[in-house]
């Protein structure tokens, strides 16, 4: 049977994730904490930028994506009657060792906590759709966040956090201007993980990620983005509704009653239902397909090029390299991500001008299929 082929606006949606996420880890200096230049005028505008349209925001959009993509793989494994699931569990696995290796490099990797959490999907496949987004929506709303602020306890997962490091005798990162490859490896493949999904739960960000994922199961049952796009003209347009709902509550009442955390995960969740439907049917138009056709290469090799991000982006500002990471500004940071990407874009075009996947997803596609040879 004929393979269905891509959505492109799709993978072009994914590439846009991407640039984000390089942003916001280059804005945050990949996790190592330098004492950077002082900031001059173009510092204030990427601040304001990384702040109001990155910041916890591009992951979520990969956690929509993520869900998405399941729930076309699952049907169009059932289109040749294929259960997917124990096949996607397998690939969970792989995407774990990836997020391992990629961990040595850098301790804020996602690809870990995607492979864990991703489980759910498959858990919830067989409920009725009606369901998925029920659970969906109880997790944007964040009652866990909301039961603490009720009882006078919003910063208990906070304090929680810091027993749990102190309980475990988890040391701080070496210095990064001083450390060797190895051992900034050893410590970010070790505390550093334990730290990233910590943080992932006191920040409450788990559920948001968990509502996105179900959030893309509801999209690809429903064919949001194979048909009829005036839909996702009307999802966005109510996103953004909903987004200036947010914002205005978070500046009228959460701050001024300390209820700033749960408030902004509603601005992001908003902000995501605002933009992703926005850009897939944008990017649909006649008059955009060129910029479609731009990104899909690297929304089809984000795997690759998250990971060598990272290899990159490490290498030039760490001690073990070539220390550059104290004599840049943010905004230096920021346009040395912006260049990688830019490069990674023309290397993404020539790559699959001969090849099909990426490198690493080439490599995923056959440890899969090697470990799983039934569900072919």
């Amino acid at each position: 049977m004929q393979q269905q082929p891509r959505i492109s606006s799709i993978d072009a949606v994914r590439a846009l994730a991407l640039l984000g996420i390089l942003l916001v880890h280059s804005h945050d200096h990949f996790n190592i904490y330098f004492h950077t230049l002082p900031e001059c005028a173009l510092d204030t505008i990427t601040n304001w930028i990384y702040k109001n349209v990155l910041l916890a925001k591009a992951f979520l959009v990969f956690s929509f994506l993520f869900g998405l993509s399941f729930a076309l793989q699952m049907d169009r494994a059932a289109v040749r009657g294929v259960d997917f699931r124990l096949r996607f569990c397998w690939r969970l696995v792989l995407l774990a060792v990836f997020g391992l290796i990629h961990s040595f490099f850098y301790c804020g990797d996602i690809l870990l906590i995607f492979a864990v959490t991703g489980f759910v999907p498959v858990l919830v496949w067989k409920v009725r759709t009606r369901y998925i987004a029920i659970a969906a929506a109880l997790c944007f709303l964040q009652p866990f966040a909301l039961y603490n602020y009720a009882v006078g306890q919003p910063e208990v997962l906070y304090d929680w956090y810091g027993d749990v490091c102190r309980a475990m005798g988890m040391p701080g990162a070496p210095a990064s201007a001083t450390a060797s490859f190895a051992e900034m490896g050893m410590w970010n493949v070790t505390c550093g993980v334990v730290h990233s999904f910590l943080y992932m739960v006191y920040t409450y960000r788990v559920w948001a990620l968990l509502g996105f994922f179900l959030t893309g199961i509801v999209a690809g049952r429903l064919r949001l983005f194979e048909s009829k796009p005036h839909r996702l003209l009307i999802i966005g347009a109510c996103g953004a509704g909903a987004y200036v709902v947010a914002l205005c509550f978070l500046h009228l009442w959460a701050e001024p009653h300390g209820m700033q955390t749960v408030s902004r995960m509603w601005v992001n969740e908003s902000f995501v239902f605002m933009v992703v439907p926005l850009l897939a049917w944008g990017l649909t138009r006649p008059s955009m397909q060129w910029l479609s056709n731009a990104l899909q290469p690297i929304g089809r090799c984000t795997l690759t090029c998250y990971i060598m991000q990272s290899i990159v982006m490490l290498w030039l500002i760490c001690g073990y390299g070539l220390a550059w990471g104290p004599h840049l500004s943010t905004s230096a940071y920021m346009g040395l991500g912006a260049v990688l990407y830019l490069l990674q874009l023309a290397s993404c075009h020539l790559w699959l001008r001969r090849f099909k996947y990426g490198p690493l997803e080439g490599i995923w596609r056959k440890l899969t299929r090697m470990g799983m040879p039934t569900c072919q």
